[in-house]
């Protein structure tokens, strides 16, 4: 996620806590103060405003409202449907025409032109391409790869990434686009990385390095248990914060998460699940986890309990 999309993230979040008619005084202090950061901020969140105040135009009609049996509802009717839209509208998923595309849920493997297979997670899309020269590249636009290139020296095997740039003439690796950042896990043979502001750094089989805001960061040993859990259908978390274990989930299933509090963001998470039962996973986090999850039609609210 590049950092406009994030900014443009955390506005949607802030309107749907201020019209969930659960927001403080201290919210709306606090979203001002959001808001007031820089000009970046104050752009993103009056294109929220202005997308939202259409979208508060769509609401059942008053006659239908005032036949229904009155209740108390936590999640006002108008919340619904302008969560629902701004999801539609805003959050069409990057890379929705590439080449390669996984559902969410789904694991596919793919054996290219040059002879390399790769073994994409669910929720992924990438374009693949090799050109007269014998140039191939590949842009990955979301989601997950296990890549293992087929070797030849004189056409290097180049990916994109965010801001990562991944270089090699033959080996096997993972790559995982995961909100900001990238992460690179090498199984075998080594690899070439950079990153836009030209830094550049050799990764050897065992090793693991990320990509943070576009900045690439040192190597780390292979945690290969946790990075490559998914190819065993497995998904491992280690003192996680809240926003990667959805944003991990997310490739298992299509409904939408939207935070309504940074406290809900920053707890974190620690266990083993299996990919294939994603309703086990948010069973575990409401359990274990001060968090509420409110679900509505394909969006999953999440804030803080208590």
């Amino acid at each position: 996620m590049t950092a406009e999309a994030d900014l443009r993230s955390q506005a949607r979040e802030w309107l749907v806590l201020l019209n969930s008619g659960r927001a403080s005084a201290a919210d709306h202090a606090a979203m001002e103060r959001w808001r007031r950061t820089s000009a970046e901020h104050a752009k993103a969140l009056a294109e929220a405003e202005n997308l939202w105040a259409l979208l508060g135009q769509v609401e059942r009609p008053a006659a239908i409202v005032q036949a229904m049996p009155r209740r108390k509802r936590r999640w006002p009717l108008p919340l619904a449907s302008a969560a629902c839209l701004l999801l539609a509208l805003w959050l069409t998923p990057p890379g929705w025409h590439a080449d390669l595309r996984t559902q969410a849920g789904e694991i596919r493997e793919v054996t290219l032109e040059d002879g390399s297979r790769l073994q994409l997670n669910g929720a992924t899309a990438m374009d693949w391409n090799a050109d007269a020269d014998g140039q191939r590249r590949v842009r990955l636009y979301r989601g997950q790869v296990d890549f293992q290139v087929a070797a030849d020296a004189v056409h290097p095997f180049v990916i994109e990434a965010g801001e990562a740039r991944i270089r090699v003439t033959g080996t096997r690796f993972d790559v995982n686009l995961l909100g900001d950042q990238v992460l690179l896990a090498v199984s075998e043979g080594h690899v070439q990385v950079s990153d836009a502001d030209g830094r550049e750094q050799a990764v050897q089989a065992g090793e693991q390095i990320a990509w943070l805001a576009g900045r690439l960061q040192s190597p780390q040993p292979l945690d290969a248990a946790r990075a490559l859990a998914w190819q065993r259908g497995r998904l491992v978390f280690r003192d996680r914060p809240l926003t990667e274990v959805f944003e991990e989930l997310q490739r298992q299933q299509t409904q939408q998460v939207l935070f309504l509090d940074a406290a809900a963001r920053e707890l974190k998470v620690t266990g083993v699940f299996a990919l294939d039962d994603p309703q086990a996973l948010l069973r575990a986090i409401e359990t274990a986890l001060p968090v509420k999850l409110t679900h509505l039609p394909g969006v999953l609210l999440v804030s803080s309990d208590g």
